[in-house]
């Protein structure tokens, strides 16, 4: 069960877990939020809106990988040295670029949008411009150099920062609107786990979209991708739709800046896609969806097959109902 704890200043902690057992948190005087079982996830220079949910946490080979890249010393001009040279090279404004992806979350006023990745923050203005001072975002990277810079940029009321994995994030299920990543869902891997968790997250009904290096299949063999890829090996990357979850639905994948990315848009749902298997076929073979893959029968002499066709037809019904009223006839229930 998850419990709720609010600041006096209307910070809300009522989208934060536990990211391994997904337990509620409860705030621990000035320090930080601690879980069930006594470990303490601190406040970020006593800021109650950045919580550190990676130091009391076992890294990973990838996730020190990852962290060694972006918390060095000039991982931040770094990182802003090559989004510049990306939206230069694609001829995009940057803002633009944002503010479109964006749109494919279709935000208002008032949502709850978890942003995993944020980086430098860049999107955060644009989303709170869509949701209000009445909507909610929590902005989440495993980088804290980059967690403290996008903080300080955009240090709003309703805005929380969670320096965490990806793949084992700090909120409970089902609670955001909308959850958005782009770039870096090629470095987390574990692919697979790091969608599941945007999907666990999002409401039944909400959105999903993220996005990342990926160039689209119609170019590649050109002369057009064998730049591309050779300037970043990670644009041969195959979109993941193939890792979509099986309640995902609505999915849409678009290809963005010159074709060299992808991005991927689903709705979560409950189970599978509905599908009536029980209409029935118009026509010489008859049945159903259901009767065709449930009520198959051992093979049968081609001779034996035409004879059973020839005799539906001499009656006027399909195969399928001269079967049933045969066996049914022959072999009553028991």
């Amino acid at each position: 069960m998850h419990t709720t704890s609010r600041l006096s200043n209307e910070i809300l902690y009522d989208a934060l877990c536990d990211p391994l057992s997904h337990n509620g948190l409860q705030r621990t005087s000035r320090v930080g939020l601690v879980n069930d079982k006594g470990t303490v996830y601190k406040f970020v220079d006593s800021n109650p809106r950045v919580i550190d949910f990676i130091e009391p946490m076992i890294a990973n080979e990838c996730d020190n990988a990852n962290l060694e890249m972006y918390n060095s010393q000039n991982s931040t001009e770094i990182y802003r040295n090559f989004l510049n040279w990306l939206f230069e090279t694609f001829g995009e404004d940057e803002n633009n670029f944002r503010g479109k992806s964006l749109e494919r979350l279709k935000l208002s006023r008032g949502m709850k949008v978890l942003v995993t990745g944020c980086g430098l923050g860049n999107d955060l203005p644009l989303i709170l411009n869509s949701v209000g001072v009445e909507g909610e975002i929590h902005a989440q990277d495993i980088s804290k150099l980059m967690v403290i810079c996008a903080s300080k940029s955009c240090d709003r009321e309703n805005i929380c920062f969670s320096i965490s994995n990806a793949l084992s994030l700090p909120y409970v299920s089902r609670y955001f609107d909308a959850v958005y990543h782009f770039g870096g869902i090629n470095l987390f891997g574990d692919t697979r786990k790091a969608i599941a968790e945007m999907e666990r997250v999002c409401k039944i009904g909400g959105r999903v979209l993220f996005g990342d290096e990926g160039i689209a299949p119609h170019l590649r063999g050109t002369l057009y991708a064998d730049i591309a890829i050779n300037n970043n090996p990670l644009w041969a990357i195959e979109p993941p739709m193939n890792l979509l979850p099986h309640n995902a639905t609505n999915v849409e994948l678009a290809y963005v800046l010159g074709n060299c990315f992808y991005l991927i848009a689903f709705s979560p749902s409950i189970g599978l896609p509905q599908m009536n298997i029980d209409v029935e076929h118009k026509g010489a073979r008859g049945g159903t969806a259901r009767t065709r893959y449930f009520g198959k029968l051992e093979g049968v002499r081609e001779r034996t097959k035409e004879k059973l066709i020839k005799k539906a037809k001499e009656r006027g019904i399909s195969i399928h109902s001269l079967l049933e009223e045969s066996i049914n006839l022959n072999i009553p229930d028991q």
